[in-house]
């Protein structure tokens, strides 16, 4: 498993909060992304707001991230350890 910190909404409407949460290790087809930067868009914030009532706590934010590969599965094509994506 991968320890992350992010941050993340504890219920609805909350403040975001640092968050450590745990990933699965990286897949045949996985790359391990390094994020630099994230945005928040609109669809984040319906989520944050839970407002289509589907929004699962705690969430983390941001689906559109900037990093560093860090990591790729042996069967992951195209990309290297050290790209930008």
């Amino acid at each position: 498993m991968i320890d992350v910190k992010g941050y993340a909404a504890r219920t609805a409407k909350s403040r975001l909060a640092p968050f450590t949460f745990s990933r699965r290790d990286v897949g045949k087809q996985d790359v391990l992304i390094a994020i630099r930067y994230c945005g928040i868009c609109h669809s984040d914030l319906s989520m944050l707001e839970n407002s289509w009532g589907n929004a699962r706590f705690p969430l983390v934010p941001g689906h559109e991230v900037i990093g560093v590969i860090e990591s790729v599965g042996e069967q992951a094509k195209g990309l290297k350890i050290g790209d930008r994506v």
